[in-house]
């Protein structure tokens, strides 16, 4: 079972840790948890925040498992237990969680304590074993997993650990483990707990149905009113200790406080003293005070900080800005890389040596040199475009998908080359014969030559410009620069989906998928390459069918289309359904759907279908978006394609069928910003540009069911 996770903030999630089931929605080792599940949440407040069980992305163990977040707060609800994390930003596992969880990818899985676990069967408590199968009574949540689902990396429900591991999880997070020791009473056994780190005092027993050995009364030996009285102070209880532990976490916060204020007066008087004192030795000012004019850049991450530098720089070279981007914008953008442990910068950093620039922020008097900005174009462009790249092919569930290649610079396209004509296999009979001296063998073996083929890519330049008004000096940017690159970047990534999809180079009359009733302009995004639907439509009509009224064999007679019998949609993780939004507005009506007899696993998640026959499903807006109609918008006509001029005839939805591993992305310049003043408007254009192109490896990489009703 795929357990939810909804991203709520900045790098935060609501984690559905303990889904409540039953044998119906049992997971794989056909176990499920209930609302009677004991997880011991008020003891294990804390349970660690792994990615994927301590496996790296390709399943192989961890050497030190890596602790990518924190719970913060867990909350039992109506469909289960659910916790709150807070991911850890400097992780690269935490990263990906994020971005999968973003695009709706991403699941949990729970671990727990395999000698203290416990199924119920048959209303009494058994020792767990995984696969058992069945009701789980007792799962202390020691570990909560995040997980990007994709390859072979899918979770089970829960996954019960060896008490060593535990500990030494716990022991390395700094972490000290609740003892909960199951007491053995037949085959039924209770379970007692007890924390170590209770306060001293209070009673950190679990109330049990049985009476205790000082003959206190157990819950079933209570009148109501005693149970009523016994609710209401443990409440009171409750309370008073949660208020103790915020005055005391209080007065804590007042001492580091005062101590951090005392120790900066001391500091300053130092400083002063030292600074008046005429002659002596050069003093060296401590790391923090030599990057004290750095501080105003720290609010811009490593990618707007570079595409403020980027902005200023062109600006300057042009004349269109008096300082450009200073040198202390340099140094903090220098010291920002060294200290990344962003995988995404390996190519920012390695510019960066090569122009000489110390990528190690603790050589802060290296930062120092007088010709840093001298070599910023050989590196801070690379810093931006990697990440711009980076951001938008992982923002969109679509274009990440389509493996990329870099164009060689120096030229304008790549040649792919493909598999043919596969060789051909014959019956052979064992060799008898011999011929005369030297004595060969007779050949019996049928020969055959494997053909081959190939694909140009080449590439096209795409660009989107804005404009603002002012002066382009680097104070003024530094608060605007970020929303100008997310606003950007987001066009960018939504328009570059549009393309891929609907992409079509046709410029003559009436031949434009995107434009079927006229002639494009010229300049139409959608003219880059082609793309998806242009396949199935235009280039290998075979792999289209008009689908009529939208059902569930839809989907399966689409991919049917791929290859003589859906030969090439046999491997179900290589391929993807894209829906426009009215056509999965539609699918979430289905009968079949809404039951989930298709998949196993739950087939709506968060209000949105994403697998049906084991197939992943996307939807997009940015599918038929070249018709923006009012009333007709993202629809298409009864022939697949969108008709600009009559927006009437636009009144039907489409489906597609992806084989991304059959696609070539390729760019030869990622992205780059570019200004142009206009002094008589006191305006300042930034155009964002890229070159970049896509081609399809065989013609049987899409299908499409289109003329689908969808009102």
């Amino acid at each position: 079972m795929r357990h939810t996770i909804k991203a709520i903030g900045d790098w935060e999630l609501d984690v559905l840790g303990v889904p409540f089931g039953d044998a119906s929605s049992a997971d794989s080792d056909g176990e499920y948890f209930t609302a009677n599940t004991k997880t011991y949440a008020d003891k294990f407040t804390n349970p660690l925040v792994l990615y994927y069980h301590s496996h790296d992305e390709n399943g192989k163990p961890q050497g030190d498992p890596e602790i990518i977040g924190k719970v913060t707060g867990i909350e039992p609800k109506n469909d289960g237990v659910w916790y709150r994390v807070a991911l850890d930003k400097t992780k690269q596992y935490a990263a990906r969680i994020w971005e999968a969880a973003r695009k709706g990818t991403a699941a949990a899985s729970t671990g727990s304590i395999a000698h203290v676990a416990r199924l119920l069967k048959n209303g009494q408590l058994i020792p767990y074993s995984k696969g058992g199968g069945g009701e789980i009574g007792v799962w202390p949540v020691v570990e909560l997993s995040l997980i990007d689902i994709g390859g072979r990396r899918n979770p089970a429900n829960h996954r019960a650990i060896a008490m060593p591991v535990v500990k030494s999880m716990y022991a390395q997070a700094g972490l000290s483990l609740p003892d909960i020791e199951p007491s053995q009473e037949g085959e039924g056994a209770k379970v007692a707990s007890k924390a170590t780190d209770a306060t001293p005092g209070e009673d950190t027993e679990e109330p049990t149905n049985q009476p205790s050995a000082t003959g206190q009364k157990g819950l079933t030996d209570m009148t109501p009113e005693e149970v009523q009285q016994a609710i209401a102070d443990g409440i009171k209880a409750d309370r008073e200790a949660e208020k103790a532990k915020a005055e005391a976490k209080a007065t804590q916060a007042q001492a580091i406080e005062d101590a951090v204020k005392a120790a900066k007066t001391e500091w300053d008087d130092k400083f002063a003293k030292a600074n008046r004192l005429p002659g002596g030795d050069e003093q060296q000012a401590p790391y923090q005070m030599k990057y004290a004019n750095l501080a105003r850049f720290d609010n811009l991450e490593p990618a707007d900080h570079a595409a403020l530098v980027d902005v200023l720089a062109a600006a300057k070279s042009k004349g269109h800005s008096r300082n450009g981007a200073s040198l202390d914008a340099y140094r903090a953008l220098a010291v920002k890389l060294g200290e990344s442990k962003d995988d995404n910068l390996r190519g920012a950093k390695a510019a960066m040596k090569m122009a000489g620039v110390p990528t190690e922020a603790a050589k802060t008097n290296e930062m120092n040199q007088s010709t840093l900005a001298s070599y910023g174009d050989e590196w801070v462009g690379v810093t931006y475009s990697t990440q711009a790249w980076q951001r938008i092919t992982q923002d969109s569930q679509i274009i990440g998908k389509v493996p990329a290649i870099e164009v060689p610079q120096g030229s304008e396209s790549v040649v792919i080359p493909l598999s043919g004509t596969p060789p051909t296999f014959y019956v052979t009979a064992q060799a008898s014969a011999q011929a005369a001296n030297p004595g060969a063998i007779t050949n019996t073996v049928i020969t055959s030559r494997m053909g081959t083929a190939q694909q140009s890519l080449s590439v096209k330049k795409l660009s989107g410009a804005d404009v603002f008004t002012g002066e382009l000096e680097e104070d003024s940017l530094i608060p605007w620069i970020p929303e100008l690159r997310r606003n950007m970047q987001q066009e960018a990534m939504e328009v570059f989906e549009h393309i891929m999809i609907d992409g079509d180079t046709a410029t003559g009359a009436t031949t434009n998928i995107n434009d079927i009733g006229g002639t494009p302009a010229g300049t139409e995004a959608f003219l880059l390459f082609n793309g998806f639907r242009k396949l199935a439509l235009v280039t290998n009509t075979a792999n289209s069918r008009d689908g009529g009224a939208l059902d569930l064999t839809d989907f399966l007679e689409t991919v049917k289309l791929m290859g003589l019998g859906g030969r090439n949609a046999q491997d179900k993780s290589k391929i993807g359904f894209i829906l426009d939004l009215w056509t999965h507005w539609k699918s979430l009506t289905l009968a079949q759907v809404a039951t989930r007899d298709v998949f196993s696993a739950p087939t709506i998640e968060s209000g949105a279908l994403t697998n049906i026959y084991g197939y992943d499903v996307m939807h997009t807006a940015n599918m038929h978006r070249a018709n923006q109609d009012a009333t007709y918008g993202l629809k298409a006509t009864s022939a697949g394609k969108v008709d600009l001029d009559t927006a009437s005839n636009n009144t039907l939805g489409a489906m597609l069928a992806v084989r991304w591993d059959q696609w070539r992305l390729g760019y030869k310049r990622r992205w780059t910003f570019e200004t142009e003043r206009h002094a008589l408007a006191d305006a300042t254009v930034i155009v964002m540009s890229t070159r970049a192109g896509m081609v399809n490896r065989d013609n049987e990489a899409s299908a499409i069911s289109y003329n689908l009703t969808v009102a």
